[in-house]
């Protein structure tokens, strides 16, 4: 049938025609790969020792995912939910995964109908379900979302009433949700709390926000919205930004147990002398400011800097935690490399990046000298064409594993966080030791800023330091160190098929079971391509065996996933057996 639609497409005579020809096999297309995922974990499920691995932490199914992922680029949670579903046609849908194999509808519908199925457990209910959805298919008429959801759920609800998908349920709770928005550096907050829990936000927000000076330049808004940043980090007072010497409320607050590391360029934070008089030489090289439970910033060296306190780097093997130490000032001149770029030495600014910081906070400037009415077409033209604005001198830099921040708003975090730069180790030779250096950890983190399996974005702040060839036979050094989550550092450790090359630029080609080769490459290489300059190569007579796992133990589950799978799906019945009684 697939070969046949590849014809169709091929023979069509008109742009009409081909689309639809292409839409069929693309559907189709989508089917057979599926159909390909559930083969893929029907295959582990028949090797040997399968039942013994669906208690392992990384199981079969994670293993599976984790193939799924690198073959599509994809988080190993975008993996699970197409394998979920590639096992649902095979397993619970059959006649709409027929509909589906010819191409008469496509993947979005398909999802749709896997999930709002879920619920339904009796057999006998579930292939009726099937044989009408098959039945209103067969003909597919155009359908909204939710249009589609009302007819799904009708035909589930004939069969079995308890397992319509109670979304409604869902509202009814508190919640509160944050997202990124793009690279301007502000993030959107929603949320839904009890009215007392509000109350009390409401009142901490104006409490925060009066403990600047009088100077400080910001609304009382701008004001209230950093001082949910405050409430974050910990501290117990908002940091005036009024920059004189003799305020009291300018210095930032005790360390209250959050870090955020943000990686930026040194002219970026040079600009931030606690009065923007004069100019500070920049250290050499990335600076990376974290803001030790306190303020935002990158992530550290133990070295001194124009800015904050220096704090403790993470642990190499594990998640990372922060302290604090004494403001210390003048970055260090004499780092390991210099890895400034020439272009960038000789070109001219285009903008002053204090006056820039500034004008991030304070009230709106209008947007004419006069009032708009009082102009002509082509006066109000050239009014609104006369300020074109500037580009920022400094480049941005981006939150480890986050979004990407402009560089003024760097610029203003750096004004109250941690500033150490981040060196590049060079050349140097390998470290006498398993644990990685503080600086070795840092740099590893700061070059790579996720995970570097295939498709994965935890950030390297949450991930382990590894070997990319196990100690003693792989050196500690920057070419043979990885990040890698606890996910994937144990698939690379304990299931078979799976290894890696890393190269002196930090590039790492991962070979599957399969034999496929997926490459990544360090998340620094776009804005921080200095910290992806190539360090001593890994040599070594001797070659590591295929899998150093003697004296590890895989960590296991308590239950499995298909029981905790069944338990929810009970789970929700119940909760939709107590809404109808109630």
């Amino acid at each position: 049938m697939f070969d046949l639609l590849v014809a169709e497409a091929d023979s069509a005579r008109t742009p009409g025609a081909r689309v639809a020809a292409c839409s069929r096999l693309e559907n189709a297309a989508c089917a057979a790969r599926l159909a390909a995922m559930a083969d893929m974990l029907a295959a582990a499920h028949a090797a040997d020792g399968s039942a013994e691995r669906e208690q392992w932490r990384l199981d079969n199914w994670g293993a599976v995912c984790a193939q799924i992922g690198a073959a599509h680029a994809v988080t190993s949670g975008v993996a699970s939910g197409l394998l979920t579903d590639a096992l649902t046609l095979r397993e619970r849908l059959p006649k709409l995964a027929a509909i589906f194999a010819v191409g008469r509808i496509g993947y979005r519908l398909v999802h749709l109908i896997c999930a709002r199925t879920l619920l339904v457990t009796d057999q006998a209910a579930l292939r009726a379900v099937d044989a009408d959805l098959a039945a209103l298919l067969a003909s597919p008429a155009a359908m909204s979302r939710h249009e589609a959801e009302q007819a799904i759920d009708a035909l589930v609800a004939r069969h079995d009433p308890f397992a319509v998908r109670r979304t409604q349920s869902n509202s009814r709770g508190c919640h509160a949700d944050i997202t990124v928005d793009g690279g301007s550096g502000v993030a959107h907050l929603d949320a839904a709390l009890l009215a007392t829990d509000g109350a009390a936000v409401d009142q901490r927000l104006d409490a925060l926000a009066r403990t600047v000076c009088e100077r400080d330049p910001r609304t009382l808004d701008q004001r209230r919205a950093a001082a949910l940043g405050a409430m974050g980090f910990g501290w117990d007072r908002l940091p005036c930004l009024c920059e004189t010497d003799d305020c009291d409320a300018a210095a930032r607050p005790a360390a209250g147990g959050v870090v955020i590391h943000v990686l930026a360029h040194p002219d970026t934070v040079a600009a931030n002398t606690p009065s923007d008089t004069g100019p500070v030489p920049p250290p050499t090289g990335p600076a990376a400011s974290p803001p030790p439970s306190t303020g935002p910033g990158a992530v550290p060296s133990p070295t001194e800097s124009d800015a904050a306190p220096t704090p403790s780097a993470p642990e190499p093997d594990g998640p990372g935690n922060e302290s604090g130490s004494e403001p210390t000032r003048n970055p260090d001149p004499t780092p390991t490399q210099n890895l400034s770029h020439g272009a960038e030495a000789t070109a001219a600014p285009v903008g002053d990046l204090a006056e820039q910081r500034r004008a991030l906070v304070g009230e709106q400037p209008p947007l004419l000298p006069k009032p708009w009415y009082s102009y002509t077409l082509s006066g109000l033209t050239a009014a609104l064409n006369t300020d074109s604005g500037e580009h920022c001198p400094a480049r941005p830099g981006v939150i480890l594993g986050g979004a990407v921040l402009p560089a003024p708003i760097i610029a203003q975090l750096a004004v109250h966080a941690a500033i150490t730069p981040v060196r590049h180790p060079g050349q140097a030779p390998p470290e006498p030791r398993y644990r990685p250096s503080t600086a070795l950890a840092r740099f590893v983190r700061c070059r790579d800023q996720t995970c570097r399996f295939p498709g994965c974005t935890k950030p390297a702040t949450v991930c382990d330091i590894d070997h990319t060839n196990p100690y003693p036979y792989g050196p500690t050094t920057a070419s043979g160190l990885a990040c890698l989550c606890r996910e994937h550092h144990l698939l690379k450790t304990f299931w078979p098929g799976w290894h890696n090359r890393q190269l002196s630029d930090g590039t790492i080609i991962w070979t599957d079971p399969d034999g496929n080769k997926h490459t990544t490459y360090p998340g620094s290489r776009v804005l921080f391509p200095e910290l992806c300059a190539p360090t001593a190569e890994v040599t070594g007579s001797t070659s590591a065996p295929a899998k150093h796992t003697a004296g590890l133990t895989m960590p296991k589950r308590a239950t499995t996933r298909a029981q905790d799978r069944a338990r929810r799906i009970d789970d929700e019945r119940k909760a939709n057996v107590t809404d109808a009684s109630s």
